[in-house]
């Protein structure tokens, strides 16, 4: 860990290697002023509304940048955020290493200061990614009671009263050996009616390249994680009753998420989510699967970044958040039943070749799919 004293090299690697790969060092950024009057002024008022750290800036102090880096955390290529690091000396020599993010959609979100001798990187890094992930949520939740009150997709564009998205983050991609670290589902009709997130921690540690993905990591399972065999319990019982009151289930990546959370009921002795609804096998609607049959399953372009990049206005809505991804799973199923749904309606008929030789219904005349066309294409 570098001293105050030091050129802060050290300081970039230790924070690249700790932090998720959408995050990425600005080196661009060359603080030529210093004392640049918005900056210093920003920091100043911040550290005065904050009364542990007061102490270190008395009236008429000036502070002095010995000096700052700036991060940027990118998705689908373009910056979302990013947050300014460095050292403040006050003219007593006392240095301050400071963290301060802003977000460029929810405005300034918290200022981190600690001596700068005592603040090793991942420290740093486990802050900005949770402050991060704290205000993705945030953005999720907003967005979601926003288009509750003024409803956007219109009504009927789902054969079915309603649907229920489900999504989880995971220590893996094992649905054998691998546990749920996040679980979270969206109800929704024409609009997001309700909806759900809870963390998990499973007792294990999160391994580095997942932590490199969702942003979750040990520190904050720790602290926020709830029990695995209660909130599963509970959260399998609020969706099943959903989909015994006539909800369709909706889940991005089916083949995952739904024989992942039948073997965490297996570990912790719990009724599987089919047996709670009253089925013998549970059918869900799969966006991404329903994208491969129509135009196939090219790598890298049937994902669920890639679909929301592709049909919803804006691109990607998720954000690598269990509740995020429901959000964009949501979307992108309603853009792609908007935009493709006679495709969809005519796949489904091809594909059914008893249909066909029994003089099924033209797909001219049916230019939208019903539920068990969804359902159909949607097996694997």
């Amino acid at each position: 860990m570098p001293t105050p004293n030091r050129q802060p090299d050290v300081l970039i690697q230790e924070l690249l290697e700790a932090l998720p790969q959408q995050w990425g060092y600005s080196p661009d950024y060359t603080p030529a002023d210093p004392s640049a009057e918005w900056y210093e002024l920003d920091m100043r008022e911040r550290a005065r509304d904050t009364r542990p750290q007061a102490v270190h800036l008395r009236p008429g102090e000036k502070i002095v940048h010995d000096w700052r880096l700036a991060f940027t955390r990118d998705q689908d290529g373009r910056s979302i955020d990013g947050a300014i690091i460095g050292v403040l000396r006050s003219p007593g020599g006392a240095r301050q290493l400071f963290v301060h993010y802003r977000n460029v959609d929810a405005g300034p979100a918290g200022l981190f200061r600690r001596w700068a001798e005592h603040a090793p990187a991942h420290g740093i890094a486990h802050w900005l990614q949770q402050t991060a992930r704290a205000t993705d949520i945030e953005l999720i939740e907003r967005a979601l009671t926003e288009e509750r009150k003024d409803p956007s997709l219109g009504k009927n564009w789902f054969p079915g009263p309603s649907v229920l998205v489900l999504d989880t983050e995971t220590t893996g991609l094992s649905t054998d050996q691998d546990r749920v670290v996040e679980v979270a589902w969206l109800l929704a009709d024409h609009a997001p009616r309700q909806w759900r997130s809870h963390l998990i921690n499973p007792g294990l540690p999160m391994p580095a390249d997942t932590y490199a993905v969702n942003g979750i990591d040990d520190s904050l399972l720790h602290a926020e994680g709830s029990d695995p065999a209660k909130t599963l319990d509970d959260t399998l019982d609020a969706i099943a009753e959903h989909l015994r009151d006539g909800a369709v289930l909706v889940v991005a990546n089916t083949e995952f998420d739904l024989p992942l959370l039948d073997t965490e009921c297996r570990r912790y002795s719990l009724r599987p989510l089919a047996a709670r609804v009253g089925v013998e096998h549970l059918k869900a609607v799969d966006p991404i699967r329903l994208h491969q049959k129509l135009f196939g399953a090219r790598k890298g372009h049937s994902t669920l970044p890639a679909l929301a990049e592709r049909y919803v206005p804006g691109g990607a809505l998720g954000s690598h958040t269990a509740l995020g991804d429901c959000h964009a799973t949501f979307h992108v199923l309603a853009a792609l039943l908007r935009q493709e749904g006679e495709k969809i309606a005519r796949r489904s008929i091809l594909d059914d070749t008893h249909r066909r030789t029994t003089g099924a219904q033209a797909p001219e005349s049916r230019p939208r799919p019903a539920l068990h066309d969804l359902l159909a294409l949607s097996s694997y």
